[in-house]
């Protein structure tokens, strides 16, 4: 009985290990932007997926038209960003958890350049992407609530509505101080 338990146990632990290794741990907002190497507000012009040279993972690749680099980097007029998901010829993979990219989104993302090409990736997966709206005639930055995989999760799209907002000035002003060592940059703007 003792061996059987030990057994028990020891598989739970083996499974518990793979389940806490998937979750996504939370940055904070100037460990972000110092850690990107770029940080745009542009449109995602153009979408489609492919999979990659070994036929093992599809991409969803975006080019996005930039209309604005934040923290004194400047960088090309268009960037092509490149993230894990899509669907090719009606089979699809979901990397759940991971930022969905969608053609038309006005976006600010956090970049970090992938190792293997000249493509960029989505900095720290969620954090590094908000979606441009307008309220009451001002632009204001939320966290895209919609991830891959939670369509299936919710079945509906998330209200954004009522989201806590940052003014495109405030955001910028918090990229500048982290990226200039000022600790709290966040903290600070929502005091």
């Amino acid at each position: 009985m003792h061996r059987r338990s030990l057994i028990l146990v020891s598989l739970l632990l083996a499974l518990a290990v793979p389940m806490s290794a998937s979750q996504f741990v939370d940055m904070a907002f100037d460990d972000v932007a110092r850690e990107a190497s770029l940080i745009v507000r542009g449109q995602v012009v153009d979408t489609w997926s492919a999979w990659d040279s070994a036929h093992e993972v599809i991409y969803t690749y975006a080019t996005v038209r930039v209309s604005r680099y934040f923290g004194e980097v400047t960088g090309p007029d268009t960037v092509m960003v490149r993230e894990v998901g899509g669907t090719v010829d009606g089979y699809t993979q979901e990397a759940i958890g991971f930022p969905a990219i969608r053609r038309s989104e006005n976006v600010v993302l956090f970049l970090s350049q992938w190792e293997d090409s000249s493509d960029y990736r989505i900095h720290a997966y969620n954090q590094g992407k908000y979606l441009v709206r307008e309220r009451g005639g001002i632009e204001v930055l939320v966290s895209d609530p919609v991830k891959q995989g939670e369509a299936r999760e919710h079945g509906e799209r998330l209200n954004i509505a009522s989201e806590a907002a940052l003014t495109v000035d405030e955001f910028a002003t918090m990229v500048d101080d982290a990226r200039a060592g000022i600790a709290g940059a966040a903290q600070r703007i929502r005091e």
